[in-house]
């Protein structure tokens, strides 16, 4: 039993000062460009669910560094819950997950189970041709995982997006 993949997608970082750090990369990489910094996709266009319930920070910051081989993630959570903000309570800046795209989402999930002993995801995402699962492997690993799986999922967003704006009311 195995993820079914060894191909990391990303790597990412919680920091509290993204300006600062995305400069450092850039110096340490060389890039000519600094890359750009945005706020992570809100409900309208990215829902999520965070230990079951849909959750709506705003204010996460995110900048990606395509290096030659792999993707830096760095975020630098909002005042908000989010998993980043809870991560860097718990455990302080740094290197927070490894992605791995899956070509089954049920054996990831069942191998990370028996590896790690994180039961379920406790925070999923969906765009409309990609969900992303975190799991807090902490303990096993020294670092939570994020698994993403291909598949259309317009019909779960749009459910979402209904629940959250009915909760709004």
């Amino acid at each position: 039993m195995a993820i079914g993949t060894k191909s990391v997608v990303h790597i990412a970082f919680v920091v509290k000062d993204i300006e600062k750090t995305i400069d450092n990369w850039s110096k340490l990489l060389g890039l000519t460009e600094r890359p750009d910094i945005w706020n992570i996709p809100g409900p309208d266009v990215a829902p999520t669910l965070t230990n079951g319930k849909p959750e709506l920070y705003q204010n996460c910051r995110i900048s990606v560094i395509k290096l030659d081989n792999l993707v830096l993630e760095i975020v630098q959570p909002g005042d908000e819950p989010s998993p980043w903000k809870t991560y860097l309570e718990k455990h302080g800046e740094g290197f927070q997950h490894m992605a791995f795209l899956v070509p089954d989402e049920e054996e990831a999930r069942a191998t990370i189970k028996e590896v790690t002993g994180a039961e379920a995801e406790y925070h999923i995402g969906y765009y409309p041709g990609q969900s992303y699962m975190f799991f807090d492997t902490f303990d096993a690993l020294k670092t939570e995982l994020n698994i993403k799986v291909d598949g259309d999922y317009t019909g779960i967003i749009a459910d979402l997006q209904k629940e959250i704006k009915e909760n709004q009311k």
